[in-house]
C-alpha cells in the first residue's frame, strides 16, 4: 500500500539522521525513541525539522507493547499502550516539571487520562491518543439512534430488535447480536463495571459480581430477542460474510461494532452514506483500553532532549500541525497516531474541521471515562482467555470452567511476563 511505502521512506530518513557526521548515536543531541507505531516517523521528522539542537533515532519494533530493556542500550523515550501497570511505570521518570515550568498545558489534558499515568501522586506518562466504540448504521435508514448522542445498552437493544424479521421460522433479517463481535462483549462486560485491572502479581482482578450480570444481560438479550445463539451464529455464517460497513449498506444488519479509529481509517467513498454513534451506558462513553502513552525511561541517557520532543509535541499549535500535514504524507490516515488527542482543544476544534462527520459529535470531557490500568500483557490475555471465555458464556449452555479457572490454567502454561 502506498502509506506504507511512504512510511518506509520516513524510517530510512530518520535511521539515516545517525550516520551523519555529528550525529552519531553517541552524540549527546541524539534522543533515541522507541515504539512499535509507525506514524512517529512523520512527527519525527517535523521534530527534526522544527529544530536545530535535538535529533530524534528512531528504535522501531513491531510488539505491542514495546519491551523495555532489562539491560543494555536504553531508550530515552517509550511511546507504546499498556505502560501503566504498576510495574512498568516505575521504570520511567517523574514529568510534573514539565508542569510546573509551563512547558506543558496541563488544563489542556482530559483529567482521567492524567490520573492513569500518575504513581504515587506524581505524573510519570502522559497519555498521547486514545480510542472509542462505536457502533455504525446506515444514514439513509436512520432510526432513532438519530435523535441521540450516544447509545446505550438498552437503546441499542430495542432498536436493533425492531429490525428482526422472521419468515417460515428462519431469520431473514436480524439487527444486530452481540455475538457477532467478541470486542462488543468485552465492552459490554466493561460497561457494566466488570473492571478488568492488574492484581498484586501484575496478573487481572475483576468484578465478579458485575460480570454475571453483564452475562446475564447479554444471555436474555440473545434468547428473548434473537432466539438464541444458534440463531445468531446461523445468521452470521448465511449473511454476515462481507466487512462490518458493507453488512450494514447492504441490509443484512442494522448495525455493526466497529471503532472510531476504524472508521476514520476507511477511504472517504466507503463512509459515504454511513453514520455512527458512541456507544455509552448511564450517558457516559467510556474509552478503550489501548490508551496511548510517552514516557522517559528513568535510565535515559539524554533525558533533556526527551524532554524537548515531549515538550513539543503536547503544544497545541504542534499537533495542529501534524494533523494538517497527515493527509499529504499517509494515504490513509486519522488524527494523531489514528486516534483521539489527549488534549481536548485538539480534538474540540481540529477534529471536526477535518473530519466532518463529528460535526456536533464530539464527546465532552465530562461524558468521557477511561478504563482502570491493564496488565502489560492485556493484548495476549484478551486474546488466549477473555474472549474464548466471554464466547464460550455465551454460545454454550454448559460453558467449560469460570474465568479464575482459565487464568490459572493460562498462567500455569504462560506467564504473562
Amino acid at each position: 500500500m502506498k502509506n506504507r511505502s511512504l512510511t518506509f521512506l520516513f524510517f530510512l530518513k530518520i535511521l539515516a539522521i545517525g550516520f551523519l557526521p555529528g550525529c552519531s548515536s553517541h552524540s549527546p543531541s541524539t534522543v533515541v525513541l522507541s515504539t512499535n507505531r509507525k506514524e512517529i516517523a512523520a512527527y519525527i521528522e517535523t521534530f527534526n525539522t522544527d529544530q536545530n539542537d535535538y535529533r530524534i533515532e528512531l528504535r522501531f519494533t513491531p510488539d505491542s507493547p514495546v519491551s523495555i530493556p532489562i539491560e543494555g542500550a536504553f531508550p530515552d523515550l517509550v511511546l507504546s499502550e499498556y505502560l501503566t501497570g504498576s510495574d512498568t511505570i516505575k521504570k520511567f521518570k517523574p514529568l510534573d516539571g514539565l508542569f510546573f515550568e509551563r512547558k506543558i498545558p496541563l488544563r489542556d489534558f482530559y483529567p482521567g487520562l492524567l490520573k492513569l499515568g500518575k504513581r504515587e501522586n506524581r505524573q510519570y506518562l502522559l497519555p498521547v491518543s486514545f480510542d472509542l466504540p462505536i457502533l455504525l448504521y446506515d444514514n439513509r435508514f436512520p432510526g432513532k439512534e438519530n435523535e441521540l448522542f450516544l447509545l446505550d445498552l438498552m437503546d441499542i437493544r430495542a432498536i436493533s430488535k425492531s429490525y428482526n424479521k422472521i419468515q417460515s421460522g428462519t431469520f431473514v433479517q436480524m439487527g444486530f447480536s452481540p455475538l457477532w463481535y467478541g470486542d462488543f462483549l468485552l465492552l459490554t462486560t466493561q460497561l457494566f463495571g466488570t473492571a478488568y485491572t492488574e492484581d498484586s502479581t501484575q496478573v487481572l482482578k475483576f468484578n465478579s459480581k458485575n460480570l454475571t450480570q453483564a452475562l446475564d444481560f447479554l444471555k436474555e438479550w440473545s434468547r428473548e430477542d434473537n432466539g438464541g445463539p444458534a440463531n445468531e451464529l446461523q445468521y452470521k455464517e448465511k449473511y454476515l460474510t462481507t466487512p462490518p460497513y458493507r453488512q450494514v449498506t447492504l441490509g443484512w444488519a442494522h448495525y455493526a461494532y466497529s471503532t472510531a479509529s476504524t472508521f476514520f481509517l476507511l477511504p472517504e467513498n466507503r463512509r459515504l452514506g454511513l453514520n455512527f454513534r458512541w456507544i455509552g451506558h448511564k450517558g457516559k462513553i467510556l474509552a478503550l483500553e489501548n490508551i496511548l502513552y510517552i514516557g522517559i525511561l528513568d535510565k535515559a541517557s539524554n533525558p533533556k532532549g526527551a524532554e524537548a520532543f515531549i515538550s513539543w509535541f503536547f503544544q497545541p499549535a504542534t499537533q495542529k500541525k501534524l494533523l494538517d500535514s497527515s493527509p499529504t504524507k499517509f494515504t490513509y490516515s486519522f488524527g494523531l497516531f489514528s486516534g483521539f488527542s489527549a488534549l481536548q482543544e485538539i480534538n474540540e476544534k481540529e477534529y471536526p474541521r477535518l473530519y466532518p462527520h463529528l460535526l456536533g459529535h464530539v464527546p465532552p470531557a465530562e461524558l468521557l471515562y477511561f478504563p482502570p490500568p491493564v496488565p502489560y500483557g492485556w493484548a495476549e490475555l484478551k486474546k488466549k482467555v477473555l474472549l474464548p471465555f466471554l464466547l464460550d458464556q455465551l454460545q454454550n449452555d454448559k460453558p467449560s470452567g469460570t474465568l479464575e479457572d482459565r487464568l490459572k490454567t493460562w498462567m500455569l502454561a504462560k506467564p504473562i511476563r
